[in-house]
């Protein structure tokens, strides 16, 4: 088992910390968890859900989707090791509102719906959420750092930030490219492969 400390270690590490900017999405995620004390796992029963939740949102196309990447089980440890008290109970809530909502339209649950039916359930949860901004900033890092941050934006953020930061995800889509690595001076773009440098 996962202690927080070593989470929030490997994700500084995959996020390759970088204070040139003065801060990083790595390091905001830390400064969010001071002080927080791990809470109970993400109930069994909810799995499947944050499952078929985590493969909507990234699905397996060309390349590996979220289960392939382990991102249900990255969310689950952020769930028990970095989410306060208030946080998972917004969470949970959320994955329990999906199930809900599929059996009302569709007598189905949530991960038993087809892929446009999850697509209906899911983005239903994105209405009145247009004018919602996180406190102390804007972006993912601040999204995902607010705890006030609505269950919509906390499970499509933290499926983005586990599968770019597993190496499913950094080797399948990305292409890794070292820093400062070597000057192309003449490259032909239509061959330019996507690259994410850290």
């Amino acid at each position: 088992m996962m202690d927080r400390r070593t989470l929030l270690q490997r994700i500084a590490a995959a996020a390759g910390a970088s204070f040139a900017l003065g801060g990083s999405l790595a390091v905001e995620l830390a400064h969010a968890a001071e002080g927080r004390a791990p809470g109970a796992p993400l109930p069994a029963t909810l799995m499947p859900t944050l499952s078929a939740l985590a493969e909507l949102i990234i699905p397996a196309t060309d390349t590996p989707g979220a289960t392939a990447a382990g991102v249900p089980a990255f969310v689950a440890g952020m769930f028990q090791h970095w989410m306060n008290d208030a946080e998972r109970t917004r969470f949970s809530e959320g994955l329990q509102a999906l199930e809900a909502d599929a059996q009302r339209r569709f007598s189905l649950a949530f991960d038993k719906a087809s892929t446009v039916q999850q697509a209906e359930v899911f983005g239903a949860l994105r209405d009145g959420l247009q004018g919602w901004r996180p406190t102390g900033g804007f972006g993912l890092g601040a999204r995902v750092a607010d705890p006030a941050a609505p269950f919509f934006h906390k499970a499509r953020d933290l499926v983005a930030i586990g599968y770019f930061t597993s190496e499913v995800g950094i080797q399948a889509e990305l292409a890794y490219v070292q820093v400062p690595g070597r000057f192309d001076g003449d490259v032909d773009v239509a061959t330019w492969n996507r690259q994410m440098q850290l």
